[in-house]
């Protein structure tokens, strides 16, 4: 059974019109876990135990984790946290998951949607520090606003030069890429995907089809790494 932990909300931030990041500190406890891998918050609502899992996009080595949640009308967990704030109190569990870095010298291309952009934004940090090899991060929102970690991901991108960064908006026409983020695969890689580790999150469909799109185009299922459980939610 997984430890838990009373942690205590000490920062919160508007990110975009629907998500918000919140700093959760643990005291006297130091966070070990491999970037990628999620958390599990808990609290009492309505005399039932809500549980959502979130990865926090820092590095671990800290008593903080940072979490970026995006509030859906008709979602318990994220409604509950947008209403958060600092001093409140919830529960989490230590971090586990199948998305982690596998290979730091490998080339590497990370694809997400929406808030499944968290584990790849934490991975991408590793990456840059200790990765030796070259890396695209591929990701898709509906509009600009949405874009979640733009202006990190800009910063990261300007100061290495073995990073490409790629934003696809389907429902806003821009100068950008559009549609599906899956789609600019060949425009990010060319020819090069016998090489890469893929890292992929974000809504179900989106994953499972990338997954279809990269096998197509002779990637191994051992070289595609996502949570596991995308197809049967499909």
């Amino acid at each position: 059974m997984a430890s838990t932990f009373d942690a205590t909300f000490t920062s919160i931030h508007q990110m975009t019109p629907r998500v918000k990041q919140y700093l959760l500190r643990v005291e006297d406890h130091t966070f070990s876990y491999r970037p990628g891998q999620h958390t599990v918050i808990s609290f009492e609502q309505d005399g039932e135990t809500v549980k959502r899992p979130y990865t926090p996009v820092n590095l671990s080595g800290t008593d903080t984790l940072a979490l970026a949640i995006k509030r859906y009308e008709d979602g318990a967990a994220s409604t509950w946290m947008a209403e958060r704030s600092v001093g409140d109190a919830l529960t989490l569990t230590e971090l586990k998951g199948n998305l982690h870095l596998r290979d730091l010298e490998r080339d590497t291309v990370f694809l997400s949607t929406g808030t499944g952009i968290t584990p790849m934004v934490a991975m991408l940090k590793q990456y840059l520090r200790e990765g030796t090899g070259e890396v695209a991060f591929l990701y898709g929102e509906r509009t600009q606003e949405d874009i979640m970690f733009r202006e990190t991901l800009d910063h990261l991108s300007a100061d290495h030069d073995n990073l490409r960064v790629l934003y696809s908006l389907s429902h806003e026409n821009w100068s950008g890429p559009t549609g599906h983020v899956q789609t600019h695969l060949d425009e990010a890689l060319g020819d090069a995907f016998d090489t890469p580790h893929y890292y992929v999150c974000g809504i179900p469909p989106m994953v499972v089809d990338t997954e279809a799109l990269l096998q197509d185009r002779g990637v191994d299922e051992d070289r595609i790494f996502t949570e596991g459980w995308e197809a049967n939610a499909v």
